[in-house]
């Protein structure tokens, strides 16, 4: 399959536009035509100024002159509002454009790019183009009109005149040809730098109660400055580059113009021109060099651009999988079994994550996934998610393979309460509907699934109910509460398979219990996974799943397993049963 064309892939961005822009592009040729009938005029006026001895001919001239001058204002105005807005609706576009691509990649994306450095490709990178697309083509096309239309009025006055133009014009658009090249590269590099800025910059800001707990504000301005410094060193090579080239065109529009007036003084002398048409020709010289000049700036720029953007059209016309929100119902009782799967992620592909795990889980059983951190827990649930696939092997919900099955319908089954919930900064409202994305939820349904949570009278203590912001991570919000609102959010979606990956661990006993208490009422006839380390979490399972290293070392019931004394679950949970004796006492 052969890759699209840059260019094309930029200029497709304008054909939504069209009309808008032919309506620029006629105001723009109103402008072009003043301005190459103004050196004429001019001539006009130098030529007879002393023949005329009534003045009423000025007069009317200058009327005239004024008529015109007025038309190009508007036409200026009108031309440049056109494209100026054009710009910014291309830009909104392109980003929404991007940001629906970004919402679709996959979460193998997520684990190599970092969500600083993906707002930045979606706000300065796409910026870029407003500039660049719109004003900064017109004005280049404009460029091209006047440098065509002086050209002809050119050879109109002295044919002999414009061979003094014959070197410098090639060359200077063939300056602009040879540096383009090495914008292209230089840009992307420049954009890549800004990206590692924000990067950093975002990292700790998300961290900031850790930065400032550990009294590392120091090694984050040194972080952030060592990447500013890396970002800077490119801006500044780009610039000298820059600099060169405008400093080449400007020699050579200057060289151009002291040739032309030497030779115009010797036809005037030898009678072959007139002052007026010298005047007339300089001034079209100008324009036609100035034009010139600026077509080979604004192709630097629009290699620039590309190679700023490259990254951005990469992502959007990569091939990704249908958005999740396409599939289809699915009807799943909650059975769910493991068939010798094999998973290595994407980013780690030497070191296996799970090897040959396999079992299988019964509508409405309860099962504890045990083992040390790295044993797979948390990789068993994310398959089950969707977020990966398994490298070998297969997995199947009431015994259809998951490949088999729209994704989205499978996800629409499933619901996951974390340790940490993911909280918008929104409202509490909002946060608990977020369960639901194929249709409205009403204010009774939300009301209804925080009372099953035991939320509902927490909520209703707020001032604004369930219309209270809880802040970025929900930051507003005590860890009983978070967890209250998350399993509120499970029960609203009603799944048939539910995954808690160690919900209540990081509660005190008091919020423990009322957390407790409301995942109760969410696991009741459903088929639940607990990622657990806590004996009390445990011990509720019908059937523990041990792992290590990746393997399935043991399954079985608590009181199977812990008689098992060289077994790794007894192992796993020696110093928690030693605490718990008295309990059980």
């Amino acid at each position: 399959m052969s890759q699209p064309s840059p260019h094309l892939d930029r200029l497709r961005l304008l054909r939504p536009f069209a009309a808008r822009l032919c309506a620029g592009l006629a105001c723009m040729a109103v402008t072009v035509l003043i301005q190459l009938a103004y050196p004429k005029a001019l001539s006009y006026f130098i030529d007879n100024i002393n023949l005329q001895k009534d003045m009423a001919w000025f007069s009317s001239l200058a009327l005239i002159m004024l008529a015109v001058l007025a038309v190009q204002a508007v036409a200026a105005t009108a031309r440049y509002y056109i494209f100026e807005s054009t710009g910014y609706m291309i830009v909104t576009r392109i980003r929404r454009q991007l940001y629906a691509a970004l919402i679709d990649q996959p979460i193998r994306f997520y684990d190599k790019h970092h969500v600083g450095e993906l707002n930045n490709r979606l706000t300065a990178d796409v910026e870029i183009l407003h500039d660049t697309l719109t004003m900064g083509m017109a004005v280049s096309l404009r460029c091209l009109c006047v440098f065509i239309g002086g050209v002809a009025m050119l050879l109109t006055i002295s044919p002999v005149l414009c061979l003094m133009l014959v070197f410098f014009l090639p060359a200077t658009l063939y300056l602009g040809k040879v540096t383009g090249k090495v914008y292209r590269k230089q840009a992307r590099l420049m954009q890549d730098g800004q990206a590692d800025c924000a990067k950093v910059a975002h990292e700790h800001f998300s961290n900031i109660r850790l930065v400032h707990a550990f009294s590392q504000q120091r090694t984050a301005r040194t972080r952030y400055a060592g990447a500013t410094e890396h970002a800077l060193s490119l801006s500044v090579s780009s610039s000298a580059l820059f600099a060169l080239f405008r400093g080449g065109s400007s020699f050579l529009v200057y060289l151009a113009l002291l040739g032309t007036l030497w030779f115009g003084a010797r036809l005037i002398g030898q009678g072959a021109l007139s002052v007026g048409d010298l005047t007339a020709f300089i001034l079209y010289a100008s324009m036609v060099t100035e034009a010139a000049g600026a077509i080979g700036e604004f192709w630097n720029a629009w290699m620039r651009t590309i190679g700023a953007t490259e990254w951005i059209f990469e992502v959007i016309n990569a091939e990704c999988a249908p958005p999740a929100a396409a599939g289809g119902e699915v009807r799943l009782q909650g059975n769910l079994a493991f068939n010798d799967v094999v998973f290595s992620y994407p980013e780690r592909p030497d070191a296996q994550a799970l090897k040959g795990i396999d079992f299988a889980i019964a509508a409405g059983e309860t099962i504890a996934l045990v083992g040390a951190s790295g044993a797979g827990k948390s990789t068993i649930a994310s398959l089950i998610l969707g977020f990966y696939q398994p490298d070998s092997g297969s997995i199947s919900f009431d015994g259809v393979d998951a490949g088999a099955m729209p994704l989205a319908g499978i996800r629409s089954k499933l619901a996951i309460v974390e340790q940490e919930p993911s909280l918008f900064s929104g409202s509490i409202f909002e946060n608990i509907a977020f369960a639901v994305a194929e249709r409205e939820v009403t204010l009774d349904e939300v009301k209804a699934a925080a009372a099953l949570a035991y939320a509902h009278d927490f909520i209703c203590c707020f001032p604004d109910g369930y219309d209270t912001l809880v802040g970025e991570h929900g930051t507003q919000l005590s860890g009983g509460q978070k967890q209250r609102i998350a399993i509120a959010r499970a029960l609203l979606r009603d799944p048939r398979i539910l995954i808690l990956d160690e919900a209540t661990s990081a509660l005190d006993s008091a919020s423990e219990l009322q957390v407790q208490h409301a995942l109760d009422t969410l696991m009741q006839g459903r088929t639940t996974i607990i990622i657990a380390h806590r004996f009390s979490t445990i011990v509720k399972a019908d059937r523990i799943l041990v792992l290590d290293q990746g393997r399935l070392a043991q399954q079985g019931t608590h009181a199977q397993l812990v008689a098992q004394q060289d077994g790794l679950y007894f192992h796993l949970m020696r110093h928690q049963l030693a605490r718990a004796q008295p309990v059980a006492a």
